[in-house]
């Protein structure tokens, strides 16, 4: 049942980003074109956060935000696909306890669980460098239209999905790494701002 919840938000997710990152032109080829970009973007950002978190031992599920699928459907409407707030949801970590030592449970270890939520968070925002990264150099090796179009916008999208979540403000990623270690967000955010320019 879990599971089942878990791919419906992820599902209604992906539909809600395709269509904000589409708008306002919803042709089929587009709409194909921006769901494949989205849908490794999106899709591999939230399941590296899952599988860090789950290789740390914590429990973790995605969950859609009802206000981030709003915001991101009518700012891309309000702007004419000029911005598109792309935060529809994000992965639950929940159930683990680190402890200083075996033999007093009085105190988590913070330090160590910092680190662990930093490169949780950092996890997703390098599968779409990695990703924009591939994509931008694959575009000039093919000769089709349609191969072209995918891979540019899949490397637009996934470099755009890295910095917004790099920006260090409030639940976003890059705040969480921030906190932990102002370094380690500018060995990820400054590429990730780099690219965004390029591309």
């Amino acid at each position: 049942m879990a599971k089942t919840r878990e791919i419906v938000h992820l599902v209604a997710s992906l539909i809600v980003l395709t269509i904000a990152f589409t708008y306002p032109s919803l042709s089929t080829e587009r709409l194909i074109i921006v769901a494949f970009s989205v849908g490794t973007g999106f899709l591999l950002h939230e399941l590296a956060h899952k599988f860090t978190a789950q290789k740390y031992g914590y429990a973790a599920d995605y969950e859609a935000s009802p206000m981030g699928l709003m915001l991101a459907l009518g700012l891309s409407v309000i702007t004419s696909g000029g911005f598109v707030f792309a935060a529809p949801g994000a992965v639950m970590i929940r159930s683990r306890q680190v402890f200083y030592s075996p033999l007093d449970d009085r105190y988590w270890d913070t330090q160590r669980s910092a680190k662990e939520f930093a490169y949780i968070s950092v996890s997703g925002v390098v599968v779409n460098l990695v990703l924009a990264v591939s994509f931008f150099i694959a575009s000039f090796f093919v000769t089709s239209g349609l191969a072209y179009a995918l891979l540019r916008t899949g490397a637009f999208i996934n470099v755009f999905l890295a910095g917004f979540n790099m920006i260090p403000f409030g639940p976003l990623d890059g705040a969480k790494v921030w906190r932990y270690n102002p370094v380690l967000w500018g060995l990820v955010g400054i590429p990730s701002i780099i690219l965004f320019l390029i591309l």
